[in-house]
């Protein structure tokens, strides 16, 4: 007949719940590492969103004439209202869009200096109790002639 050790009966399964430990915190660090990179990889796909955007409207602001630039391209402007219904509001995937254009006129007439800024609400973000929105913001300067 043998003898028992009753100093050894379950070390075999404290080793399984101490492995099974060690993987779930694993697990665990692995699906937060996975949620910031999918925050990452989307806040990276809104600014360069918003980059596109603000170069197209540039790029249309510097085919126009200078002198008009301020009229068309502002807030109120005919051009500017066409551009921010039709291309921001209607094709892009930035929610809650504000895009605002300032104009700094030179000394001369033929250069103005123009800064876009264009902020969005990001998708299910929110912080704290207080459920604020979160908001991405663009903003590029650049000098028209």
């Amino acid at each position: 007949m043998m003898k028992k050790n009753s100093g050894q009966s379950g070390y075999v399964l404290l080793e399984a719940l101490v492995a099974m430990l060690i993987f779930s915190l694993g697990l665990l660090g692995l699906i937060g590492f996975q949620a910031a990179s999918t925050k990452i990889a989307t806040d990276s796909r809104f600014r360069t969103e918003a980059a596109m955007l603000a170069d197209e409207l540039l790029a249309k602001m510097a085919a126009s004439e200078i002198s008009q630039v301020e009229a068309d391209y502002a807030v109120g402007g005919s051009k500017f209202k066409a551009w921010l219904n039709g291309r921001v509001k209607g094709g892009s995937r930035l929610s809650n869009v504000d895009v605002t254009p300032t104009f700094v006129r030179s000394a001369t007439s033929t250069t103005m200096l123009v800064t876009l800024r264009i902020e969005w609400t990001m998708p299910g973000a929110t912080t704290g109790s207080d459920s604020r929105e979160v908001k991405g913001v663009y903003e590029t300067t650049t000098l028209l002639f």
